[in-house]
């Protein structure tokens, strides 16, 4: 029996189920405050969503007495829905955005609202790298440059004039394959150097100058619809500068000073403008370190330290729409 939604019903589409982590997951805390607000809410997995007959998708309703503590898997109660009467569909799949990832997108994007209620945009999803923020907003970022096959000599010349460097792989994600280099003492030691992070230039890279400021810490600004949020500090791991969750990285409470709303308020138009619904932006001693526009995460712990519930005002932010 097919479900015809009312056009209030968000549907929240995500990883499988048992690889969601499930305390800390920010799209099973959104899912959970919609129970809160009385909002109702479906949710479904990448591989269980398009397996029923053409034009529907398989979802399981969300319990009233849903709370994210509780692991149960909804899968057993998936039926069948028509696409078009979700009100919001939330693509929260983890990067990175590969070909499968694509494909999903594409066919949300196919039987949202004509993808109209589709968050986040297609275009925004598949076209920009979470690796780099919005084109406008490159004034906010470190040196850096994306170092294409036709691009040695350049990039040989941008590793040349830092003494440090990182070089990030933009075809994966979570801090993967991040490094940070010291110059190499030979133009030619930095040619071969190039080639094996890029594997003889057949996969995307981004080359960015080293930020010291990393060692006091990375702040994440939250945003919904264009509005700021919230904030915390990351910590980078025990030995290692990267910045690693589920390796410990320490966090806490972190309040913008006056500059930095300002800086803020900057990005929340362009993500407005963008229809960027749901995104946290990483800044590194005021520099933009990471875009993420996928499946923005840490609310959980946001609301921790500072013990106040995002999750709500996220909510309302949304059904309120651009």
């Amino acid at each position: 029996m097919l479900n015809m939604t009312s056009g209030e019903t968000l549907l929240w589409v995500t990883d499988p189920w048992p690889t969601l982590s499930h305390q800390k997951d920010t799209t099973l805390r959104l899912m959970e405050e919609t129970v809160n607000l009385g909002i109702p809410s479906c949710w479904s997995s990448a591989d269980i969503l398009f397996q029923g007959p053409e034009g529907t998708w398989k979802a399981a309703s969300i319990d009233p007495s849903f709370a994210r503590h509780d692991s149960a898997d909804p899968g057993h109660r998936m039926s069948l829905w028509e696409p078009s009467g979700f009100r919001q569909v939330h693509d929260r799949i983890d990067p990175p955005v590969n070909t499968h990832y694509v494909e999903v997108a594409r066919r949300l994007h196919a039987g949202a609202v004509h993808g109209e209620g589709l968050l986040n945009p297609l275009d925004i999803i598949t076209g920009q790298s979470e690796k780099l923020p919005l084109p406008e907003l490159l004034h906010l970022a470190p040196r850096q440059m994306v170092v294409n096959p036709s691009d040695s000599e350049q990039a040989i010349d941008f590793i040349r004039q830092h003494k440090e460097f990182v070089s990030k792989p933009m075809n994966l994600a979570q801090s993967i394959g991040v490094r940070r280099h010291s110059r190499p003492e030979s133009t030619e030691e930095t040619r071969i150097l190039l080639e094996s992070l890029t594997e003889h230039f057949t996969k995307p890279l981004l080359l960015q100058e080293y930020l010291p400021e990393i060692e006091k810490g990375e702040v994440r600004m939250w945003f919904a619809m264009g509005c700021f949020i919230g904030a915390l500090k990351k910590f980078p791991a025990q030995n290692d500068f990267r910045v690693l969750i589920d390796e410990g990285s320490r966090i806490e409470a972190y309040h913008p000073d006056a500059k930095e709303l300002q800086v803020a308020e900057e990005i929340g138009t362009k993500l407005h403008r963008h229809r960027i619904a749901l995104a946290a932006v990483d800044f590194i001693s005021g520099k933009i370190s990471d875009f993420n526009i996928t499946s923005p995460g840490l609310l959980v712990q946001l609301e921790e330290v500072h013990q106040k519930n995002f999750a709500n005002r996220i909510i309302r932010q949304l059904l309120n729409g651009f």
